[in-house]
């Protein structure tokens, strides 16, 4: 069962830089001129673990009382992507993100691109993901074939 991501959402980062006073939550940097978007997830309660092993960062707006996740690393589009669907999956474990499955694990490079991403902490993102898929892929049922 592949559940939608309903609960993740972004904000352009741009939009919020006149209005709110932001306050960083992590040891990262927080630059309004290099962060484009930052992201949210309702219901959820925050695991900096996760996000400092990311290269994530949370800043929380101080009108609000909001917290939001960006990428703290300002690489590219793809990576910063990556990074939050690697975010969502490990602190979301019931969804089930196929695409990023068969692209991490499809092939070597795909764990090649994770570990160099993720950097010290990517044999133990590799490890917890594929204990992640395994568990779903072990609640397949098969039907007996019926013999003519």
């Amino acid at each position: 069962m592949n559940q939608e991501r309903k609960r993740m959402f972004y904000i352009d980062a741009a939009a919020l830089q006149s209005y709110l006073d932001i306050e960083v939550m992590t040891n990262t940097e927080f630059d309004f001129n290099r962060v484009e978007r930052l992201y949210g997830v309702e219901n959820h309660q925050l695991d900096y673990d996760w996000v400092e092993k990311l290269g994530l960062g949370v800043v929380k707006t101080n009108y609000f009382n909001d917290y939001y996740i960006y990428n703290a690393t300002y690489d590219n589009l793809m990576n910063e992507s990556t990074r939050i669907g690697l975010y969502y999956q490990l602190t979301h474990p019931e969804y089930d993100d196929k695409e990023l499955d068969r692209w991490i694990f499809g092939d070597k490079d795909g764990i090649n691109y994770l570990l160099g991403l993720v950097g010290e902490h990517g044999l133990l993102v590799v490890s917890k993901l594929k204990e992640i898929y395994q568990q779903k892929k072990g609640n397949v049922i098969m039907f007996p074939i019926q013999k003519k």
